[in-house]
């Protein structure tokens, strides 16, 4: 985890496919299509089927502080797994760098500097996304660009847990009771 709060500070757009409101719980993830550090395609939620999944997003440099209290406690729990129980646990999880209109011109950049600055264990787990984003703010209802979005998806790719802001222990625990 060391490096990744590191290269969130190089100014990126970071989106991470969650949503505050409750409303849009029970639809299925809209498909998004981008590529890892790692240089692996990748299309959500097509290639997290078969596992719960989650995907935090958020769409300016203004959400990053409230973003970096999610990152420490997931990459902890889901990748390291250093927790006593959290071995059991086979959850996809992916961060997702959206960059879009007056961002496309910084993408290269950034990916470039992230993937330097990213711990090789984490290279798998960002999806670098360039493109549209209104079609996912509406239909994930991300209304807050200065705000986090964390999404928990099931097996089938339905989102069946969604907040935002900054991390909190209720919040996890809100989240982890989602995960079977």
């Amino acid at each position: 985890m060391r490096n990744i709060s590191a290269a969130l500070v190089t100014g990126l757009f970071l989106a991470f496919g969650a949503v505050d409101s409750r409303a849009q719980v029970g639809i299925t993830y809209p498909s998004l299509s981008g590529e890892t550090l790692d240089g692996k395609a990748i299309t959500m939620p097509d290639n997290a089927k078969g596992k719960f999944t989650i995907v935090g997003m958020a769409h300016s440099t203004d959400a990053e502080q409230d973003l970096k209290t999610w990152m420490d406690p997931i990459y902890q729990k889901y990748i390291a797994k250093t927790g006593l129980l959290d071995a059991a646990e086979d959850v996809n999880v992916y961060f997702i760098p959206m960059f879009s209109g007056s961002s496309l011109p910084f993408y290269d950049k950034a990916k470039n500097k992230m993937k330097s600055t990213t711990q090789e264990d984490l290279q798998s787990h960002v999806i670098f996304y360039k493109g549209e984003i209104s079609s996912y703010k509406e239909k994930l209802l991300i209304e807050k660009k200065d705000t986090p979005y964390i999404f928990v998806l099931d097996k089938n790719g339905k989102v069946v847990f969604a907040t935002n802001g900054e991390w909190t222990e209720a919040k996890m625990d809100a989240m982890d009771e989602k995960i079977e």
